[in-house]
């Protein structure tokens, strides 16, 4: 739902891929050891539901507590932004009063500026449609005569017709220049940067991007607050966060196919990127083994729908044959799909291999972003759910009030080893198995990513009058329902049986710590605090393992160095959310010799929701 402009040739999107060559083209992915990447998964954090804030009902400019006008006559209201009732503020315009900035909103202009769009957005519009078809045209027609010194796309009939366009597209363009003003509010630029203050806004263009990031990133605003004499609700603060991830550092596979009408087209490298290897991989590794969310386009056709997966369950059965208790491999032309830094694709093959096919199938879960702006997210969700419930999107719905959405898919994976070798390892792509459901919409991801890190200073593309540390700091923690009444359970949780000794350059029997905690209670806030004597501490590493089998890794071999003794607190974020009762474990690792230690105190402490 995030606009992207037509260009022509020059047509690209940047792909940052993450991960260095190995011999294994699909470790970039993550875990490809198949045995190793778990048959179903769940992200313990609470991925939150919202909304895309769409562009045609001016981003987070929409006066969305206004119910007297419709949305679907948003556009042509311009008197849409008269009343003062502080109520009825949308959230640009409340986080400029807070900010001492609402006087600098010049609305007169705001409407002059709107109505001169609003004139010309239909021929526009329509422009803007055709132009997309005649790229794709064009581009085919260069790549066609790319060893042809003589061709030139301009002088083509479909090159004619798009610099004719191009030219009533900047005629239009022109009547609105002398409408133009300095913007130098958050609510002028959500109307003319994310709203209708641009020709060609398209229904489902919107936030949905830097809301997947925000719900995967940030706690859930679940209460009103108050800030500076203004009330910002739970759907306010949802929108200026989704607002403040618009840019971020994230990891990226995959690319766009923008014309999947198109036969053609939908048997290129950008319809079929995201491969069948790629995603389950990406999938089961990060939720499975890793308990992280990321992000899919899950409509594979032209338009861009961003939404933070929450869950997956799949299954297999073998493919190949197996003759006297022995399986036997077929001989495969294994291909792989790589892209370049600018998202060009490319399919080679890795010749002709003895592979064993596996047929998976895989339901997941994603979080939605249509729903009421003040809609907060069922916190019910867990692993209990049976199979048949699983997959059941009927019964999904019951659950999760059409807060999750689900797909099912098939593919083939190939495997270089049969699929009870613990050491079988997916190669190559795979192939899809789903055929041409809904007209090829609903197919395969588009491409899929990962938002990795906040990021508050490029503006190239978010609003730069929305600033993500003040609303971190200021807002959103007085918004967090558990903050009601946090309550820190009696006293803390000691490790028994220390001083303990870690096995000099043993990794594969490590110091093993337990911690009991008898109180039933789900953790909001957890700390270990954690000792231990050594010469070297670069030697060890450490991994708190939970009651439920969760696991985090709080040191690294290496870290530390020559340094000795460790006297830490961490602040342990992986299980927040989740039940505390039971044994937790804490494993020291050593790696090197001529240094034995011993773990000296391990404490667990709380706060419970």
């Amino acid at each position: 739902m995030k606009k992207t402009h037509t260009t022509l040739f020059i047509l690209s999107f940047a792909i940052f891929v993450c991960g260095a060559a190995a011999a294994n083209p699909n470790t970039k992915y993550g875990e490809v050891y198949f045995n190793k990447l778990p048959l179903k998964g769940f992200v313990s954090k609470n991925i939150w539901v919202g909304s895309w804030w769409a562009y045609s009902l001016d981003g987070i400019s929409y006066r969305h507590k206004d119910t007297s006008i419709s949305i679907w006559s948003w556009k042509g209201k311009f008197d849409r932004f008269d009343k003062k009732d502080a109520s009825l503020l949308s959230p640009a315009e409340k986080f400029d009063k807070v900010m001492k900035r609402e006087d600098k909103i010049e609305y007169s202009k705001v409407k002059d500026y709107l109505k001169s769009v609003y004139e010309g957005d239909s021929i526009v519009s329509d422009l803007m449609e055709e132009q997309r078809k005649l790229v794709y045209k064009i581009n085919k027609l260069i790549a066609e005569n790319e060893n042809n010194p003589d061709f030139d796309w301009k002088i083509t009939a479909e090159g004619k017709k798009y610099l004719e366009n191009q030219k009533k597209i900047e005629a239009e363009e022109q009547k609105i220049k002398d409408k133009k003003f300095t913007v130098d509010t958050a609510t002028e630029y959500e109307i003319l940067s994310h709203g209708n203050g641009q020709f060609g806004v398209g229904d489902w263009y919107g936030h949905c991007n830097a809301w997947s990031a925000a719900a995967i990133m940030d706690p859930e605003p679940r209460k009103s607050v108050e800030v500076g004499g203004i009330t910002f609700s739970p759907g306010d603060i949802k929108a200026l966060l989704t607002e403040a991830w618009m840019e971020h550092h994230s990891s990226f596979f995959g690319s766009r196919n923008d014309n999947h009408d198109d036969p053609e087209a939908r048997e290129a490298v950008d319809f079929k990127d995201v491969t069948p290897a790629a995603f389950h991989i990406f999938f089961a590794d990060q939720i499975g083994n890793k308990d992280k969310s990321f992000v899919i386009d899950r409509f594979t056709g032209a338009e861009v729908w961003n939404q933070p997966l929450k869950a997956y369950r799949s299954s297999y059965k073998s493919l190949y044959k197996v003759v006297d208790g022995k399986a036997v491999p077929e001989k495969t032309d294994v291909k792989i799909t790589k892209y370049d830094y600018y998202g060009e694709g490319s399919v080679s093959s890795l010749g002709k291999m003895d592979v064993y096919p596996v047929l998976v199938t895989a339901t997941f879960h994603w979080v939605t972003d249509g729903l009421p702006h003040e809609d907060l997210t069922v916190l019910n969700i867990t692993d209990d759910i049976d199979d048949k419930t699983f997959a059941d999107s009927y019964k999904i719905k019951n659950l999760y009030d059409d807060q999750i959405h689900l797909r099912t898919l098939a593919y083939v994976l190939w495997l270089d080893k049969p699929a009870d070798d613990a050491n079988a390892q997916i190669v190559g792509d795979g192939e899809w198995k789903h055929g041409a459901a809904a007209d090829y919409n609903h197919t395969n991801p588009d491409f899929m990513w990962q938002p990795l890190a906040q990021v508050n200073g490029y503006r190239d593309y978010e609003n730069e009058f929305v600033d993500y540390d003040y609303i971190a700091k200021n807002i959103l923690p007085k918004s967090l329902e558990q903050q009601d009444n946090p309550v820190t359970p009696p006293g803390a949780y000691k490790a028994a049986g220390l001083p303990m000794t870690v096995p000099d350059n043993k990794p594969d029997a490590p110091a093993v710590v337990k911690i009991n905690v008898p109180d039933d209670f789900k953790i909001y806030k957890m700390q270990m605090d954690v000792k231990i004597e050594h010469t070297y501490i670069g030697d060890l590493k450490y991994v708190l393992t939970s009651p439920s089998g969760k696991y985090t890794t709080l040191k690294k071999y290496g870290t530390g160095g020559s340094q000795a003794d460790i006297s830490k607190t961490h602040d342990v974020k992986k299980f927040n959310n989740t039940n505390a009762k039971g044994e937790w474990t804490l494993k020291v690792y050593d790696n090197a010799d001529q240094d034995e230690g011993k773990v000296k105190e391990v404490t667990l402490r709380f706060t419970k929701l």
